[in-house]
């Protein structure tokens, strides 16, 4: 369903808007010279989706209906809004304005804003707005957007963004219409959009015509390209929506009598135009028949897209892959009847084209790469480490594992690397209560049975012994913060206090090397005595190796506790010269400064 509750189109949706009789037009209804196309709004059934010719009784059923009194603010939310919708959920979209030439398709577009005012405002600046407030809102993604302008003129398709580059060539092997070395720029904002679109709109090619001062002799469309990748995807892991918006002002039909257009370039340029829509009226029809005989007999059907550049440009918009809108343009006075009964003829068959669109979402594949490499190296580090340990704790298990399941496939390093890694583990991550302070590394036992091939994706996982490490780790700052002879008088002078915060520094990194050195003896014991027990020593013997180990410990605690004391010594010797110096400079702010001791002030 969509925003407004209606069900979701499958097909092009189409929206028809007459423009308002100018003065020419109302002087020729007011003589009879001309009548009006139409049939009144009161003689009409369902005058919001349906139009009568007066002529041919012959009537149209469009998705919607505008007359001379709609707003361009009414256009935008009936054929812009569930478009850019769209956009935004990885689609693409397309808004694009056809019909006779003078009937008002560039105003529908852009409006000329900078010169009519804000409520005159076309698709084009408000989808800029809209676009960016749209994306500010959702703070779940963060999104790019990109532009770039091409125009067909003399069906030469040319960048706008730089004209005096070569012609833009189309590939044709995306499914996306792609077109290789565009001039694409990233915006920021609305006001940077809409400068870079009247940037290029300087570049169009326009002619004054007997039926339009600006007659555009070219079709333009803005592209625009806006990548949405989730916020919270740190790891790469989550695809990225592009979804691209394409708003197209073609130029209109002409007919050289009502024109003015005879001879020169002009000439050419309205051969190349209507030859152009000539072919794109050709791909509707086409597309309209594929899906009646797909629905009947299943078979593809051609479609003629690489008759013009236009219908190669708009291949994506068209072709059953995007969900698109046209608007149509018509004149009120059947002065124009045969252009204004080919419009609503175009306009009828783009309803049979029916829509498949699909979601472009784009994966990294570098940065998710880089992510599964770092997470795959930090688990062979602690698979080193487990295996390790396992070897040196429990032999005999260790020895049971590999002769049941082969040895371990990892390069479990020296000596050295595994005790420091062993203490690492223990104090990665810093206690905050008597709990959190115990690290445990808890695999299942050897006894235990292997996980079934249907359990581990069809390969045998060998069972990995029990191993239980308990190592308690000291508060350093909390032990340090509640001993009184380093904690910082803030009574003393400034001098003193300085003092006192280094040397409480120096013993609070002193005391942590202490710890960790202390903790590394007693993994060393643990070691020691899980080895001696495996070589078959006697229970005497290994009493007094304990013996011996605590004996070793308690040394060390006294060598600590020496090394304290020293500091303090130290400490108290510089917290007295700095209480000297700091009386000194009181007395000199006093008294001022004296030539020698005793002596009389200078």
């Amino acid at each position: 369903m969509s925003e407004a509750g209606q069900p979701e189109l499958n097909r092009i949706k189409v929206i028809l808007r007459v423009r308002p009789p100018n003065k020419q037009e109302e002087e020729w209804f007011r003589t009879r010279e001309y009548a009006p196309i139409l049939r009144d709004v009161l003689q009409t059934p369902n005058p919001d989706t349906r139009i009568i010719v007066e002529k041919t009784n012959k009537s149209y059923t469009f998705d919607k209906v505008f007359r001379g009194e709609a707003t361009q603010k009414q256009l935008f939310r009936e054929a812009a809004i569930p478009t850019l919708e769209n956009v935004f959920e990885g689609y693409c979209g397309a808004v694009m304005a056809y019909g006779q030439t003078g009937t008002g398709k560039t105003h529908t577009m852009q409006g000329y804003a900078p010169t009519m005012g804000l409520e005159e405002r076309g698709i084009v600046p408000r989808c800029a707005e809209y676009i960016f407030g749209r994306l500010a809102q959702n703070r779940a993604v963060r999104a790019s957007i990109r532009i770039s302008f091409v125009q067909i003129y003399l069906d030469k398709l040319q960048d706008l963004f730089k004209p005096e580059a070569p012609e833009v060539m189309i590939n044709p092997e995306s499914l996306r219409v792609e077109l290789p070395g565009i001039t694409e720029h990233e915006v920021a904002s609305p006001e940077s959009f809409m400068e870079l679109f009247y940037w290029g709109e300087k570049h169009r090619v326009t002619r004054r015509t007997l039926m339009s001062p600006f007659s555009s002799r070219g079709h333009a469309a803005l592209i625009v390209n806006v990548h949405m990748t989730p916020a919270d995807d740190e790891e790469g892991v989550m695809a990225t929506k592009v979804g691209k918006l394409v708003l197209v002002d073609l130029a209109g039909y002409e007919r050289y009598t009502l024109t003015g257009v005879t001879t020169g370039i002009a000439a050419e340029e309205a051969k190349k135009i209507n030859a152009s829509l000539l072919a794109l009226g050709s791909v509707v029809n086409a597309l309209a028949d594929s899906c009646a005989m797909r629905n009947a007999s299943g078979r593809p059907f051609h479609i003629p897209y690489r008759n013009a550049k236009l219908t190669r440009l708009l291949k994506d918009c068209l072709g059953g892959t995007s969900k698109s809108t046209i608007v149509l343009t018509v004149g009120p006075c059947d002065r124009y009847s045969q252009e204004t009964s080919g419009t609503l003829f175009f306009g009828w068959r783009a309803m049979a084209v029916k829509v498949d669109a699909k979601i472009k979402e784009v994966y990294d594949p570098a940065r998710f790469i880089t992510n599964l490499k770092a997470k795959l190296t930090a688990a062979q580090d602690k698979l080193k480490i487990l295996v390790k340990f396992f070897a040196k704790s429990d032999p005999q298990g260790y020895k049971r594992y590999v002769k049941q399941y082969g040895e371990p496939n990892v390069d479990v390093g020296d000596e050295e690397d595994y005790s420091s890694a062993v203490i690492s583990m223990a104090s990665s991550s810093p206690s905050t209560s008597p709990a959190a302070s115990q690290a445990h590394i808890e695999l299942p036992a050897v006894g235990d049975r292997a996980p079934s091939p249907a359990a581990s994706g069809g390969v045998p996982v060998a069972p990995v012994p029990v191993v239980t490490v308990s190592a308690s780790l000291p508060n350093d700052a909390a032990e340090l913060d509640d001993d009184p002879m380093c904690l910082v008088d803030t009574a003393a002078p400034i001098e003193v206090q300085q003092v006192q915060k280094d040397w409480n520094a120096e013993l609070r990194s002193l005391k942590s090397q202490a710890d960790r050195e202390l903790e590394f003896l007693r993994l060393r014991h643990i070691q020691d005595i899980e080895e001696a027990r495996a070589a078959g020593v006697s229970e005497d013997v290994l009493a007094r190796l304990r013996e011996e180990h605590e004996q070793e410990l308690q040394m060390m605690r006294e060598q600590n506790v020496l090394l304290k004391e020293e500091i303090l010594r130290q400490k108290k010797k510089e917290e007295a010269a700095a209480l000297l110096r700091s009386a000194q400079c009181l007395n000199e702010r006093s008294y001022g400064p004296r030539s020698s001791f005793g002596g009389s002030p200078t």
